[in-house]
């Protein structure tokens, strides 16, 4: 059976204000790999997760829909109630197409996930993935994204929370032709926890944006959002962030931040932190930084004899690393801490 063919004027466009920097459906072509086709996950199960196929979810937005339009099935994982993972549930291979997949992790359970975005040439990929957490849940997400610079790529993960759930995410991004990973972290229940951390390093013509969308609907939440850039040569980067804070959501605790570094005068960065509250008991802060590195700093690193490429580098890597202090696998927090300096390395 011949696919059926994907309306473009469908993708979203620069006229819709949550895409005004981030215009899908100017930089898709007709002849993009995996425009109609879904997408086939590889996943690395771990002993107590079970995965089968299902008749799929409702998504959120235009990308959730064409997902449920050409992804076919949806993926579907559970993890049992008081069931914890010895090892990691690794989701690989989106490299071209539509895919849903929906993970449930029930009352104090607890789940890791990792996700490998690596494209093919010229591809477009899109994934709806839909997380709830029961009660007492724990969950911790990373994100890998290293597509080539002529794939197209949007991830959207919306995250529903119940009470007392704790939840980690880091993201860590290079960009592709264009890129779009976003969130949204709807606490449905009281006393949630969540750090949600993200990085991106953009060379030549690539673009990334980490948009994110946290509501709090009950109180006690405590949330903590910290995302880094640093962009070169022509590229963009791109942070959206909002919280809303609704009426019964009193005593919130959230904090989000955004510092990007610009090492090149043809590169752009667009950012637009917001918060929207209506209690009128809570803590609600954001900040936003876009500037060079500093001169001072690396006028002290060359006196006393680090070259200027190594200081610039040192300068660069501790900027970004910030983003991933707070994750507790150490063993992956090196590892991306490795995969800055490759691409510092590359880049210089």
């Amino acid at each position: 059976m011949t696919p059926m063919p994907l309306d473009l004027k469908t993708l979203p466009h620069r006229r819709q204000e949550a895409w005004k920097w981030t215009d899908v459906q100017a930089k898709v072509s007709e002849d993009q790999n995996g425009l109609t086709r879904a997408a086939i996950p590889e996943f690395d199960v771990p002993e107590g997760v079970h995965l089968s196929e299902g008749e799929g979810h409702k998504g959120h937005g235009a990308m959730a829909d064409l997902a449920a339009q050409f992804g076919g099935k949806s993926w579907n994982l559970y993890v049992p109630a008081d069931t914890h993972p010895e090892s990691d549930l690794t989701i690989d291979r989106l490299a071209q197409g539509h895919a849903r997949i929906a993970i449930m992790v029930d009352k104090g359970a607890s789940l890791t996930i990792t996700e490998n975005y690596e494209g093919a040439e010229n591809g477009f990929s899109n994934l709806d993935l839909q997380i709830h957490l029961a009660e007492g849940a724990t969950l911790s997400r990373r994100v890998i994204h290293r597509d080539p610079d002529s794939h197209i790529r949007i991830s959207h993960a919306h995250i529903a929370a119940e009470a007392n759930t704790k939840i980690t995410q880091h993201c860590l991004s290079f960009g592709g032709a264009l890129s779009r990973l976003e969130t949204h972290l709807t606490c449905e229940g009281e006393g949630v926890k969540a750090v949600l951390n993200g990085a991106y390093l953009l060379c030549d013509k690539r673009h990334t944006d980490m948009t994110s969308f946290i509501r709090l609907k009950q109180p006690d939440s405590h949330i903590r959002q910290a995302v880094k850039g640093v962009v070169t040569d022509k590229t963009r980067g791109v942070f959206q962030g909002k919280f809303l804070v609704e009426r019964p959501a009193q005593q919130t605790d959230a904090a989000m931040r955004h510092d990007a570094l610009m090492l090149s005068d043809n590169a752009e960065v667009r950012s637009k932190p917001e918060l929207e509250i209506y209690a009128d008991d809570v803590a609600c802060e954001h900040g936003n930084t876009i500037g060079a590195l500093d001169d001072s700093a690396l006028f002290y690193m060359r006196q006393r004899g680090i070259p200027l490429k190594q200081a610039r580098a040192l300068l660069t890597e501790a900027f970004v690393a910030e983003a991933f202090d707070s994750l507790a696998d150490e063993g992956l927090r090196n590892s991306l801490n490795e995969k800055i300096r490759e691409w510092l390395e590359n880049t210089e």
